[in-house]
């Protein structure tokens, strides 16, 4: 009987323990279930700080700033009664609205020939060249222009030019074999006005009126030993046509 009652009291003594660790585990994984409730989503959390991104409004574009005229047409001078064909480039960029300055370059070529007829029939028949002379004109100048306006079809113009002028001569005489050559230099000018046909907003096509203005000079000594001062005068006028590129 002693046993017995040992053996009940050791069975209720085991009960108690075990329901004492059921109680601990419960109210453990309550606390912990708590806890981890009481967490912040890291990834939410990371989300909300990520910067966003804001696309930013595009920029006006801004108007193409660089002009480049290519031209071709006559020039006549004034002391001679001939017209001669003449190639050029005027270079800038826009300086304030409807204002450009830059570089112009040029090249007119003349070429006058001393002729007699081969025979005295009459109509389309044969010179014989008995000499020959051929003139270069190259400018070198700065120059401003003033457009009138840079959006409507026709596009009136006006510029000026100051800058540097070489005139190259050099005359052949067929009949004794004999060569010479000159070149002549000085300050020059010149101006022009002309009308641009709007082709493209980029592009236009340009006619215009020009003047050249310039006493190119040299220095000679002539045989005997006395220097003086020789003088071309290069006034013309002249008509030319071109277009005018933006970019």
């Amino acid at each position: 009987m002693l046993r017995l009652v040992r053996g009940s009291k050791a069975l209720s003594l085991g009960v108690r323990l075990l329901s004492a660790l059921s109680i601990s585990i419960a109210g453990g994984l309550l606390a912990a279930a708590c806890a981890s409730a009481q967490v912040p989503d890291s990834t939410a959390t990371l989300g909300s700080r990520a910067p966003r991104y804001v696309p930013h409004a595009s920029a006006p574009a801004k108007p193409k700033a660089y002009r480049m005229h290519l031209h071709g047409g006559l020039f006549a001078p004034v002391d001679v009664n001939a017209t001669s064909p003449t190639l050029g480039l005027r270079l800038g960029r826009r300086i304030v609205s409807h204002v450009q300055g830059g570089l112009l370059v040029g090249w007119t070529f003349e070429r006058k020939n001393l002729e007699q007829p081969v025979n005295s029939l009459p109509g389309l028949q044969p010179q014989r060249i008995l000499a020959r002379a051929d003139g270069q004109l190259v400018p070198a100048m700065a120059y401003l222009q003033v457009d009138l306006n840079e959006t409507r079809f026709l596009v009136p113009y006006a510029g000026i030019a100051a800058g540097y002028e070489w005139l190259s001569l050099k005359v052949n005489d067929y009949r004794t074999g004999e060569a010479a050559s000159a070149t002549y230099t000085n300050f020059a000018w010149e101006s022009w006005g002309g009308v641009g046909l709007r082709l493209g907003p980029d592009m236009t096509f340009d006619s215009e009126l020009f003047y050249n203005g310039g006493s190119l000079e040299r220095d000679v000594t002539d045989p005997s030993g006395q220097s003086y001062r020789e003088a071309v005068h290069a006034n013309g006028v002249g008509a030319r046509v071109g277009v005018n590129f933006l970019f």
